[in-house]
């Protein structure tokens, strides 16, 4: 039940269905208050919290979000503390539990994805501002929350054969591969915004590596002997590539080549480079029995994710939801 456990207390992928303001007889006892779910308030402090976890989850990922991104998330974080409140109240109602190992599980998985970010247990507490005992109730509710999707939609849901063969017919686009070529290469390296002296040393440099190839050196001996980038170690193989990941420079040598042909000196802002062509691989259209598993995963996501906006759209007409 390997998972990352905190993704889902701010954010549920399978509930995207907007939840309209239904009017209550609850009143608000204070300013603090958001919303009201059936007599369960939800708070100012539950929205901060839900900001500070999102914030946490996006800086592990390397993808902090500024505070102005952050403060136009916050109808949306709301919106999900809406949804997860009439989901967990569902829960209780059916009586779903979640044993104490699973918690922990997900607490120790928890614990791996920081210490691979080089991030510690305890600063990633105070950045959300919770207590452990605090973190473990939100993962035990998120769980519930889980099995009863599990249980009441995402069990129901089937993908036929029929439908995947309609959206691989219908959608060629999806399944297009487009042309491919493996290349080596050996690169001199020179600074972009140096002086000219630096460039035409670099270039000197990989004149006398060129003539090394006409001579009838290996290239890949070479690349290795002489390349000033990662691809060295590997006899400059840089794999397959498709136009659209190469400097363009680069790619309109490398696609003008035939298998076993070396180009000419090629400049881009890197350094100079010389390219060899080692095989080609036309663009061609995936077939079916190669991409059926990709589309069954896809049909069953989308299909998931009605069927969770119909499930919630379900618990929002029987209940009483007032936003303040």
């Amino acid at each position: 039940m390997r998972s990352t456990p905190f993704i889902l207390w701010f954010s549920l992928a399978l509930t995207t269905a907007c939840l309209c303001t239904a009017r209550s007889s609850v009143a608000a006892a204070n300013d603090d208050v958001l919303a009201v779910v059936n007599e369960t308030q939800i708070t100012r402090q539950d929205l901060a919290q839900e900001m500070s976890l999102l914030d946490a989850e996006m800086r592990l990922r390397n993808t902090a979000l500024s505070p102005r991104r952050l403060a136009r998330l916050k109808r949306q974080l709301l919106d999900n503390l809406i949804k997860r409140e009439l989901l967990y109240q569902q829960a209780q109602q059916k009586n779903i539990q979640i044993q104490s190992p699973w918690v922990n599980r997900a607490i120790s998985d928890l614990k791996d994805e920081l210490k691979s970010k080089s991030i510690g247990y305890n600063d990633y507490l105070n950045s959300t501002h919770l207590s452990e005992e605090a973190l473990k109730n939100r993962i035990r509710k998120g769980l519930i929350i889980r099995r009863l999707l599990r249980r009441d939609v995402i069990r129901q849901v089937k993908v036929s054969e029929a439908e995947m063969q309609a959206f691989y017919r219908d959608h060629p686009e999806y399944f297009h591969r487009r042309e491919q070529v493996r290349v080596r290469q050996i690169m001199v390296a020179f600074d972009d915004k140096g002086d000219a002296a630096d460039r035409a040393e670099a270039l000197l440099r990989i004149q006398k590596i060129q003539d090394k190839i006409k001579q009838g050196g290996n290239f890949a001996a070479l690349a290795l002997d002489y390349s000033e980038d990662n691809s060295r170690t590997r006899g400059g193989d840089l794999g397959y590539l498709q136009r659209d990941q190469m400097l363009k420079p680069f790619a309109d040598a490398a696609f003008s080549l035939k298998p076993g042909q070396v180009s000419d000196i090629v400049e881009t802002r890197l350094g100079y480079h010389l390219i060899k062509m080692v095989d080609r691989i036309p663009s061609s259209q995936m077939a079916y029995r190669n991409v059926r598993s990709k589309i069954e995963r896809t049909l069953r996501r989308i299909k998931e994710n009605r069927a969770a906006d119909a499930y919630l759209a379900k618990l929002k007409r029987q209940a009483t939801i007032t936003r303040m």
